[in-house]
């Protein structure tokens, strides 16, 4: 598995969203400037990401995109597979440069690299959006300087 950068951007515009989601449609160029992405990219990702039935978006001077489900409710995996499609074996150097290794060997790398991604798409499907909203709201007052005279 790897990850695109459109994906990666996909995952910060949209937790953008939910932890902006209480005051009603986000407007792209909210977002790129809130996150220091490209509007024309970021208009790509959004696409992709209504396509996949993620978000909803509404026109006019008021317009933006939503959550078309509950943050609770969208999961990490989602947001991927709507840019990236299915998740993949873990993508291995040896898997394009043409080495062969031995086929005793080779069948134990790649039960591993089974078991690791079946991992990863296990964490994957099981944070949501929520709970990285949660995290980076910790994160935040984790992280503020406390001065006291």
């Amino acid at each position: 598995m790897k990850l695109s950068a459109k994906a990666e951007y996909a995952l910060i515009a949209i937790l953008d969203m939910t932890l902006y989601a209480g005051e009603g449609p986000v407007q792209v160029k909210s977002i790129a400037r809130r996150q220091s992405i490209s509007v024309r990219f970021l208009e790509q990702v959004m696409a992709s990401l209504k396509k996949a039935g993620l978000v909803e978006s509404f026109r006019g001077a008021q317009g933006g995109y939503v959550l078309s489900k509950k943050s609770e409710e969208i999961n990490l995996a989602e947001v991927l597979q709507a840019i990236d499609g299915p998740f993949g074996q873990v993508e291995t150097a040896t898997n394009h440069d043409g080495f062969q290794a031995p086929q005793s060997v080779r069948g134990v790398i790649d039960e591993i690299w089974g078991e690791v991604t079946n991992s990863l798409v296990h964490i994957l499907t099981t944070v949501t959006l929520q709970e990285l909203c949660e995290r980076k709201r910790k994160m935040d007052r984790e992280h503020v300087l406390m001065y006291h005279i």
